[in-house]
């Protein structure tokens, strides 16, 4: 099966689109569970643009990363971060750092911001995907954002997601090519840590009885 490069290009515009759109809500909402499903639609998305790139220009090693990132980070990063939850008796972000309002304003600052800062830069010769690194840039802040804003183990998980996803998608929007042994060590340190913040969650579930990293304080020598 093989794909056209404009049609690869539209699929990968309208892939970025729907991302950039998750990541904005995914700023905002305060549904554990949500985020957890969102993130790995993202992921999915993510995977499904590399996959149209790899069959564009014949890149098999860019359909097999595409095809495990949704595998991985699409299925099984969920299933996990899904189980954890359900051992919580929090499922919602009550207090984050910043309120929605101004997450929302904060989240569509940032994809004015990457759109300004993509505006000069070229897409590959054979593509012309311009909402591509715009995208990747916003997810890497959006990513970031979440993280800082957050207090509850798993939404920080979901950010690191994010964060990840910018970067997977960002390495293919400037080259439309990266090493297999990238793309697998991409996926393993996905799959590592999201394994670390399983063991780390099961542990505060039973120290604490909950997962929020205020809890963490009371480590403070």
């Amino acid at each position: 099966m093989t794909v056209d490069a404009r049609s690869a290009t539209e699929l990968v515009d309208a892939c970025a689109a729907v991302i950039v759109v998750l990541g904005v809500l995914l700023v905002t909402v305060r549904s554990i569970g949500r985020s957890i499903w969102m993130v790995a639609l993202q992921s999915a998305l993510v995977g499904l643009a590399a996959v149209a790139v790899g069959l564009a220009t014949g890149s098999v090693h860019l359909i097999a990363g595409g095809l495990l990132a949704m595998a991985v980070k699409g299925v099984v990063v969920p299933l996990v971060l899904g189980s954890i939850l359900r051992r919580s008796s929090v499922h919602h972000e009550r207090h984050p750092l910043l309120p929605s309002r101004v997450s929302l304003v904060a989240a569509v600052a940032i994809v004015f911001a990457a759109t300004a800062a993509a505006d000069g830069v070229s897409p590959a010769a054979s593509f012309a995907a311009r909402r591509a690194l715009p995208a990747a840039i916003s997810l890497v802040l959006m990513g970031l954002l979440i993280v800082m804003t957050r207090r509850k183990a798993l939404s920080l998980v979901v950010g690191l997601l994010v964060f990840e996803n910018g970067i997977a998608l960002a390495a293919f929007s400037l080259t439309y090519a990266m090493p297999f042994v990238v793309e697998l060590g991409v996926l393993f340190d996905a799959l590592l840590a999201v394994v670390v913040a399983w063991v780390y969650a099961r542990r505060m579930l039973d120290v604490f009885g909950s997962l929020s990293t205020d809890e963490l304080r009371s480590l403070r020598g």
